[in-house]
C-alpha cells in the first residue's frame, strides 16, 4: 500500500522530529538578507529562558561568523545533545549586539498553536499534530476558554497530516460522554482488532461545536472528525479529508531506520472505513487523488458505502470524511507570480515588514487597535513592489498588478506577526478565512444537532 516504506537513519529522525521532539535551543528561523533571522520562539525553550526575541539575527555561533551560511547547514550548528550548550552573538536592532551561551534542551513541538476566543462565548483551538502532549495541551486549553466565557467551540484540524492513535483517542475523548465508541481498529491479525470508548472522566460540557477539515486532514485526525461526525456532536465544515484509514506499526533499526508497515485499518464508530482506494494507482495519482475537488459531489452517487450517525443521518465511507457543509477556499489561492514571491528564499514579506516597523515604530503601540484598522496605503504598496524589483529585476510592475489586494493583505498579516505575534497574524488571516467564518455561522446547525444526538448527559 502506499503508506507502508523504510525511513533511512536520517529520514527517520526529521519524519520523527515533529511527534518526539529535537535537542536544540528552540527557535524557528529563516534566512535574511543573508543573516539567521529568529522568527519564533517556543514558550519555554532555552531561547526564551535567556530572553531571545524574535527579530533577532544570528551573527556568530560559537565564535564563527554565519553571515550567508545556507539554510539547511543552520540546524546543525544549532541542535545538539542536550545539555551541551551553544554560544552565539546577537544583532537586535540596529546598533545593539548581544551574547549569549544557551544551553540546549529536549525541545517538543507545540501540538496546539492557537487557542483563543475569536469572539464572545466562541473559542477557537488549532491542533497542528497529534503527539503524546497533545490531551494536556488540550485540557489546559479548554479551562482557559472555558474560564472566559466559552459557550461555543471551533476545533480546526486543517493541514493536521495525522500523529500517534492514542492520542487522537484521548483528544476526541475530550467531547464525547462515556460509553461511547470512538474507533475501530481491523487486520488480518486477531491482535490488531481493537475498540476505542470514550470516558466520563475526561468529558468536557457539551457545548455546541464546528470541527474543520480540509484535503490535508489526515489519520488521526480523521479519527477525531469522524467520531465527532458519527455521533453527531458536533459539524463538520471545510472539505474532504485526505482518506488516510490505515495504522502503521514502527519497526526501529540499530542503524537509526525504520519500516512503517500497515497493521490494520481505521473504523469510525459507525463502521465507515476511513481509507481511500489505492489499488491500481501510483504513489502520485493517489496522493493527487486527494485534492481532487470532484470529491464533494455526493459521495453516495461514487457508490461509497453508507452508514448511519447516531441521529440516522447518512454518511460515506471509502474516501476519507465529506463535511456536513462542504466551503471553498479560493480566496486563500496565491497567482503563481505572488507564489513565487512569497516563498522566495529571500523573505520578501518579512524583510519589507521589518523595515516598515523601524520607519513607523508607532504603529506597535495598539496591537487590537492595528489588527482592525490599520491600511496598507497605496504607497506602502508601492514601496513594496519596488523592494522585491530590487532583489528580483526579472519581475515587472505588470507581474504584481493583478494580485494587488493579495499583496496588501499579506504585508498587513506579516507586519500583524512582527507586531503581536502569531495571535495577531491569526487575527488578520481571519478576516479572510472563509472556512471559519461559515464555521461560525453554522455553530446554531450545530447546536440543533447535539440536541437530535442526545448525547447529553
Amino acid at each position: 500500500d502506499q503508506h507502508t516504506v523504510y525511513l533511512p537513519a536520517d529520514d527517520f529522525k526529521s519524519w520523527n522530529q515533529s511527534f518526539e521532539g529535537y535537542a536544540g535551543i528552540g527557535i524557528g528561523f529563516e534566512i535574511i538578507r543573508e543573516k539567521i533571522t529568529v522568527i519564533s520562539i517556543i514558550e519555554s525553550g532555552p531561547a526564551a529562558k535567556i530572553g531571545m526575541r524574535t527579530g533577532d539575527k544570528i551573527l556568530e555561533i560559537n565564535g564563527e561568523s554565519v553571515l550567508g551560511i545556507k539554510r539547511e547547514e543552520v540546524a546543525g550548528k544549532l541542535m545538539g545533545a542536550p545539555g551541551t550548550t551553544v554560544n552565539l552573538l546577537l544583532e537586535r536592532g540596529p546598533d545593539q549586539r548581544l551574547r549569549f551561551q544557551i544551553t540546549r534542551e529536549r525541545i517538543l513541538l507545540d501540538s496546539i498553536t492557537q487557542a483563543l476566543m475569536i469572539k464572545p462565548g466562541v473559542g477557537y483551538i488549532k491542533i497542528e499534530r497529534f503527539t503524546g502532549s497533545s490531551a494536556s495541551e488540550l485540557e489546559n486549553a479548554l479551562n482557559r476558554l472555558e474560564a472566559n466565557g466559552m459557550k461555543n467551540l471551533i476545533l480546526d484540524l486543517r493541514g493536521n497530516s495525522g500523529g500517534y492513535l492514542n492520542a487522537a483517542i484521548e483528544v476526541a475523548d475530550k467531547f464525547i460522554p462515556g460509553g461511547h465508541k470512538i474507533l475501530t481498529t481491523k487486520g488480518r491479525l486477531a491482535s490488531s482488532f481493537q475498540e476505542y470508548y470514550s470516558t466520563w472522566e475526561a468529558t468536557h460540557e457539551l457545548y455546541p461545536m464546528a470541527v474543520l477539515i480540509d484535503h490535508g486532514s489526515a489519520s488521526a485526525a480523521e479519527i477525531v472528525a469522524g467520531a465527532i461526525q458519527d455521533l453527531d456532536r458536533g459539524l463538520i465544515v471545510g472539505k474532504t479529508s485526505f482518506g488516510k484509514g490505515l495504522v502503521q506499526s514502527q519497526y526501529r533499526f540499530h542503524d537509526g531506520s525504520a519500516l512503517l508497515i500497515t497493521t490494520a485499518k481505521y473504523y469510525t464508530p459507525s463502521g465507515r472505513a476511513i481509507q481511500r482506494d489505492y489499488y491500481e494507482k501510483t504513489k502520485d495519482e493517489y496522493y493527487r487523488d486527494a485534492y481532487n475537488e470532484a470529491r464533494k459531489i455526493d459521495p453516495n452517487k461514487n457508490g461509497q458505502p453508507s452508514h448511519k450517525t447516531i441521529s440516522g443521518r447518512p454518511v460515506y465511507g471509502g474516501g476519507g470524511i465529506t463535511p456536513d457543509v462542504w466551503v471553498e477556499s479560493e480566496d486563500n489561492i496565491l497567482s503563481e507570480n505572488l507564489r513565487q514571491v512569497f516563498y522566495s528564499d529571500k523573505r520578501h514579506f518579512y524583510a519589507f515588514a521589518e523595515d516598515v516597523i523601524k520607519k513607523n515604530p508607532g504603529i506597535k503601540n495598539n496591537v487590537t487597535d492595528f489588527v482592525n484598522n490599520f491600511i496598507v496605503t497605496e504607497k506602502v504598496y508601492q514601496d513594496f513592489v519596488a523592494s522585491v524589483r530590487r532583489n528580483e529585476p526579472s519581475f515587472s510592475e505588470m507581474d504584481f498588478a493583478a494580485d494587488k489586494t493579495d499583496i496588501k493583505f499579506l504585508i498587513k498579516r506579516e507586519l500583524a506577526y512582527l507586531i503581536g505575534g502569531a495571535e495577531a497574524r491569526f487575527r488578520v488571516n481571519m478576516t479572510r478565512d472563509k472556512q471559519l467564518n461559515q464555521a461560525i455561522l453554522h455553530l446554531p446547525s450545530a447546536a440543533k444537532l447535539l440536541t437530535l444526538s442526545h448525547l447529553a448527559r
